[in-house]
């Protein structure tokens, strides 16, 4: 019986909503990145080589945390594209005594579309995304998680988990975004901004905070919980485990994004749709800053609030139970700790915060066609109740032509942990990951990354004898 089973179901439900994406870092601060760079930095499509650009379907997996791990030469990928399950033994974790952290997304961006115009650009997306993030675990209650109650070393001590949250979302977008350059001289650069208003169907979410959680485990088949204090919440189908009509709409919301940019020494004719223009530099530097996934989802249909404060229990027969639906589960839960079925029920609604985050671009062209970027992603949780966005910084290597492009970033993970990628952009495809180790095995591999899209550009037509010019992207 595995721990998740108790009162911390709640955050293990979270594991339901992981799809698996981050901030596809080889392909978003591409100067043909278009439409899958617009959720870094709502800007950095004005002025860009395009004028226009359609997305027909793009996605980002991406998956991590820094407790559990497959060991080196397990064939993640391998095992994944064959059915095969990973055993047991190739499963490790990092049983060291610190705080452990988990994060993971999906960004599924249907039919968009960018207009890039001289004086006022705008454009359009549709989207389905998924995020989780669970902080501050400590390793014993991580532990418990992934063993269950009949790991013998950590029973009979009595174990104090300290402040920790975790939430989790599942919704729809439709976002439109308008923008324009706000300065275009030669001695005072190219400045310009934009902004992205979306429109929010939330879908599913769960969360869970701790205010202290004072627990211990005699026995593999007993939990003593001498104080708690916790809150959770969830917007599911309660009456089945396998979380049905999941595009039912139980939320709404709004979100925001915020961008500017800067380019110093820009050189317009670089961007021309011409085989001249691939000769020159874009510009000497571009700097830009953003900030991503302001809002927030009231979930109000299907919606449940808990609270136990300083509640304590003794849960004999732990190891044996098994819950038929969410709604068994609360009220199991409830009973357990209260007493009454239905006293841990406060509420019927809650709010759950976007992975907001704070974002700092630069980019240097080396000589034609090559470019190095610098980038700093910080998550800004703005309240208990928000999903927490994984902060990195990162330095991307790229060489870009309208046709071709292959972009190599080397990522600090949380500022701590590195990792190498990999990306590839031929005329209407991209694919790409900023997670290289998990595809070779040659890494013990703490997660998974993937980004892949397929996209169409429309170049400008010659004005002089209605003839197409150089335009190798169509």
């Amino acid at each position: 019986m595995k721990f998740s089973k108790i009162l911390l179901t709640i955050p293990m439900l979270l594991l339901s909503f992981i799809g698996k994406g981050q901030e596809m870092l080889g392909i978003s601060n591409s100067n043909f990145a278009g439409n899958m760079g617009m959720a870094l930095n709502p800007s950095l499509f004005i002025g860009s080589p395009y004028i226009q650009e359609f997305n027909f379907i793009s996605a980002d997996f991406f998956i991590d945390n820094d407790y559990v791990y497959l060991k080196k030469r397990t064939s993640l990928f391998a095992k994944s594209l064959r059915g095969e399950s990973i055993p047991e033994e190739n499963i490790l974790d990092y049983y060291d005594g610190k705080k452990k952290r988990a994060f993971g997304n999906v960004f599924l961006r249907g039919p968009s579309m960018i207009q890039n115009r001289e004086r006022f650009s705008w454009g359009f997306h549709t989207a389905l995304r998924s995020n989780l993030s669970a902080i501050n675990v400590p390793t014993h209650l991580a532990k418990f998680m992934k063993e269950g109650f009949d790991y013998i070393p950590q029973h009979d001590e009595i174990y104090l988990a300290e402040p920790m949250r975790a939430a989790g979302m599942f919704w729809g977008e439709l976002g439109g975004t308008f923008g324009k350059k706000l300065i275009d001289r030669r001695d005072k650069g190219y400045l310009a901004a934009a902004v992205t208003l979306k429109l929010i169907a939330g879908f599913d979410a769960v969360y869970a905070n701790f205010e202290n959680f004072d627990y211990e485990v005699p026995s593999s088949d007993t939990l003593i919980v001498n104080n708690v204090n916790a809150e959770y919440g969830h917007a599911l189908y309660g009456g089945d485990p396998a979380f049905k009509k999941p595009f039912k709409i139980r939320g709404y919301g709004a979100g925001l994004d915020l961008g500017i940019t800067y380019y110093k020494g820009r050189v317009h004719g670089a961007n021309d749709c011409n085989e001249t223009a691939e000769k020159y530099k874009k510009y000497k530097y571009r700097l830009g800053v953003s900030l991503i996934d302001i809002g927030m989802v009231h979930f109000g249909k299907e919606a449940s609030v808990f609270k136990f404060d300083d509640a304590s229990t003794v849960w004999p027969g732990i190891d044996t139970l098994k819950f038929n639906s969410i709604t068994e589960q609360d009220i199991a839960i409830s009973n357990q700790f209260l007493n009454d079925p239905g006293k841990s029920r406060v509420k019927n609604k809650f709010n759950i915060f976007l992975p907001t985050a704070f974002s700092i671009q630069f980019d240097y062209a080396i000589v034609p066609k090559v470019y190095l970027n610098a980038s700093i992603i910080q998550a800004v949780p703005l309240s208990k109740y928000a999903i927490v966005r994984a902060s990195q910084a990162a330095v991307t290597a790229r060489y870009e032509t309208r046709k071709f492009e292959v972009a190599v970033p080397f990522v600090m993970y949380e500022y701590k942990t590195p990792h190498l990628g990999l990306a590839f952009r031929y005329r209407f495809f991209v694919i790409g990951t900023d997670r290289l180790g998990s595809f070779t095995g040659l890494f013990d591999t703490t997660g998974f990354d993937l980004f892949f899209g397929f996209k169409a550009n429309l170049c400008e037509f010659a004005k002089k004898g209605g003839k197409k010019p150089f335009c190798p992207v169509n």
